[in-house]
């Protein structure tokens, strides 16, 4: 039997791995942190190979030279996280493993994103920790402005923050001190982003390039608390202006033409406003994390493992059963809340009775869990299903804390 690495996997989409590679007739060998899994994900995998997690190129290189046990058997390796391209496909190489394409780990850059299209993202520089001073040529003269300052590669809006900067006052010292702050691994060698803030709606187009042919599965359009995004409405066309609709289509037909990219997922991230849409995240090469493959899968009735599966497998060329899609039929409406808590807390555990939605427990019985707003890695749980059942049984979730039993906040 001849194995796929899968070097990093979100705590839904782990749930369905397992079927959905060995249904396809492989095996699969996983790089992840079992420990930070319980309940449901933790179980999915209890017969599956793993390694430890890596998001280092030699130390995984290492570890692979060091157990040619698990090297021998392995023929693809891939990731669901945009961020780790770049190193998937550099083993890729070295290994002689079959592995997604190489424009994935080009366009894992957020710059090198805006570079190809510049006309649909926000203004941006890309600037390092290093350089004495920092220029912002879109900053309005004479009045107060916001910025956002994020890593160029990155997920999860993990180490991003929105700075204020005075009238007329050189920005250099707020970004450094922020960078300084934002907890990010070795933040004064990372490349960052500067990008303009832009104010409207969070939305995200999800689907994939398949044989040259894109296909638009629908918008997602999420909610925020600060920096932690709460929900998730799947599809939610209908609620954008037909002109940023399009928009947002020719955003994504542009980056697809310019970069060469096909035969993989993609999970667009806009801000919409009345009139026109902004490119702030492209995530070309992977499906959308968190519960947009159940999502996807309600809306169009599959199975969940069945949609993780083309994702998984398209891009190493090894795709033989493809869903349909059949955007002419009916689609059904699905919601997503991606709860936490109002204050820090360790979680203990849950309270959930007997629902027809899927229940996900996100933080692990044990840790501290910091409120909602600090980023997406605020998340305690998560519930999906068709959205008007959701909105009933969330209220029926406690999760139970050092401060007692507690309420989903998801708004």
């Amino acid at each position: 039997m001849q194995y796929i690495l899968i070097v990093g996997i979100n705590k839904i989409s782990v749930k369905y791995i397992s079927d959905a590679i060995r249904n396809a007739g492989h095996d699969l060998i996983l790089s992840i942190d079992k420990s930070a899994l319980c309940g449901d994900a933790l179980q999915a995998i209890s017969d599956v190979q793993c390694i430890p997690l890596f998001s280092d190129h030699n130390a995984l290189s290492d570890y692979l030279n060091a157990h040619p046990d698990v090297t021998q058997n392995i023929h693809s390796i891939t990731t669901f996280f945009d961020e780790l391209f770049p190193m998937v496909n550099k083993i890729a190489e070295e290994f002689n493993f079959r592995g997604p394409p190489s424009v994935f780990a080009e366009l894992a850059s957020k710059y090198a994103v805006g570079k190809i299209v510049p006309e649909h993202v926000p203004e941006e520089v890309q600037i390092s920790f290093s350089e004495d001073k920092f220029v912002l040529p879109w900053l309005k003269v004479r009045e107060n402005n916001t910025i956002i300052l994020k890593p160029a590669i990155g997920s999860g809006a993990l180490a991003t923050s929105t700075l204020h900067i005075e009238a007329d006052r050189d920005p250099t010292h707020t970004i450094k001190s922020a960078i300084i702050a934002s907890g990010a691994k070795s933040c004064e060698t990372l490349p960052w982003i500067i990008q303009e803030y832009c104010s409207g709606t969070l939305v995200s187009m999800e689907g994939f390039v398949q044989g040259g042919k894109t296909i638009y599965l629908g918008l997602s359009r999420r909610e925020r608390v600060r920096f932690t995004e709460v929900a998730n409405h799947f599809p939610n066309d209908c609620g954008i202006d037909p002109i940023v609709h399009a928009k947002i289509q020719a955003a994504i037909h542009d980056l697809v033409l310019r970069s060469g990219f096909d035969n993989g997922f993609f999970h667009c991230e806009f801000i919409a406003t009345d009139t026109t849409a902004y490119l702030i995240d492209a995530n070309m090469g992977r499906l959308g994390g968190a519960t947009i493959v159940e999502q996807v899968a309600l809306a169009y009735g599959y199975s969940p493992s069945s949609v993780l599966q083309h994702a998984a497998l398209l891009p190493l060329g090894l795709a033989e059963s493809v869903p349909a899609y059949d955007q002419a039929a009916q689609i059904n409406n699905t919601l997503s809340y991606w709860y936490g808590l109002a204050e820090e807390s360790v979680i203990r555990g849950w309270d959930v009775p007997a629902i027809s939605s899927i229940h996900t427990p996100i933080a692990s019985p044990g840790s501290r869990i910091q409120p909602v707003g600090v980023s997406d890695y605020s998340w305690v749980g998560m519930l999906t299903g068709y959205t008007d059942i959701v909105q009933q049984e969330i209220n029926l979730i406690r999760v139970k804390t050092d401060h007692g039993d507690r309420v989903p906040v998801f708004k």
